[in-house]
């Protein structure tokens, strides 16, 4: 069995390869570019070019009052304890557009590259640690809960093949999202000391997002205040979206996405055409919420520009 698995991440990954694009300079956003969605060049169409598109600077600013303040929430210890992540994938019409283009010039969609972004992201996690766990849920107009947490990440892999016929949707239900995880997940609790002794566990939502006409959507944000109070719950996010344009939503609805990160801490990922920063998200997120820096601090490039003297 474990050989069946193992020839199974092999075949990921070499399919991967062959679709892997190489990143320019041109394409990849430095840290301080890091909210920003490209613009295309509408110089030879005609058309009018839209104003530069860049989110709100999240969590810098003294006018989110509702941005939970750092001294409630204690700073835990940077353990590796098992993770319970729960992965709530994009469930309309919309991930079926093939709107990326690898390298080798296969066209792709949004669905197909998070198939095989997480099927990397669930066999790389397995290999750290066998006792993570792992459920699914789809967002369509409102969240459904599909897998309970299990440890075989086989097991979200056939939930994801099950999802077939996806409709349209002109609205994303948060509230359902994080209402279903309250009642269904239960957070760890610590006797003692937060900062000092270490969880059993923590609880991380991956979510993935690709639409590009559809903000996010609460109606009520207990749920959500109360899971984000914890210091145990994590969320990160990626948004696979069309090239930014004046007939679609792109910034608002990434602006809405970031939004999410109340407590930032999170990692806000987006990808529009390239399969290259698809791939590069999901390896991004492999790392454990305790032990990884923030986002703005994070560096994810082999070498360093920092020069080394001759003598050592």
């Amino acid at each position: 069995m474990e050989n069946d698995d193992n020839s199974g991440a092999a075949s990921i990954v070499a399919s991967v390869i062959h679709e892997y694009d190489v990143i320019s300079d041109k394409d990849t956003h430095s840290k301080n570019e890091e909210d920003r969605l490209p613009v295309p060049d509408f110089h030879d169409s005609g058309r009018k070019s839209p104003a530069p598109m860049t989110s709100r600077h999240r969590l810098s600013s003294s006018e989110r009052s509702n941005t939970i303040k750092e001294d409630k929430i204690p700073t835990c210890p940077k353990v590796n304890c098992t993770e319970k992540i729960i992965f709530c994938v994009d469930a309309s019409i919309e991930m079926e557009k093939h709107s990326f283009r690898s390298r080798a010039g296969d066209k792709l969609s949004p669905k197909t590259l998070t198939k095989k972004g997480l099927a990397m992201f669930l066999h790389g996690k397995q290999r750290l640690d066998k006792k993570h766990e792992y459920a699914l849920m789809f967002m369509q107009d409102t969240a459904l809960w599909v897998r309970d947490f299990t440890r075989n990440p086989r097991d979200i892999q056939v939930a994801l093949e099950d999802l077939i016929d996806q409709p349209y949707c002109d609205k994303c239900d948060m509230t359902a999202l994080f209402d279903q995880i309250s009642e269904r997940v239960e957070l760890p609790h610590v006797d003692g000391d937060l900062e000092i002794l270490p969880p059993p566990f923590t609880v991380r939502l991956i979510f993935i997002y690709g639409r590009s006409h559809c903000l996010l959507e609460f109606s009520k944000t207990e749920s959500f205040n109360i899971l984000n109070s914890s210091p145990h719950f994590f969320l990160d996010a990626i948004y696979l979206h069309e090239p930014p344009s004046e007939e679609n939503k792109c910034q608002e609805v990434f602006d809405t996405v970031c939004d999410l990160d109340r407590k930032g801490l999170s990692y806000i990922l987006g990808a529009s055409r390239n399969p290259t920063k698809v791939y590069d998200a999901m390896a991004q997120l492999m790392a454990h919420p305790l032990q990884r820096p923030v986002q703005s601090d994070a560096a994810h490039r082999i070498g360093s520009s920092i020069p080394v003297p001759e003598n050592g």
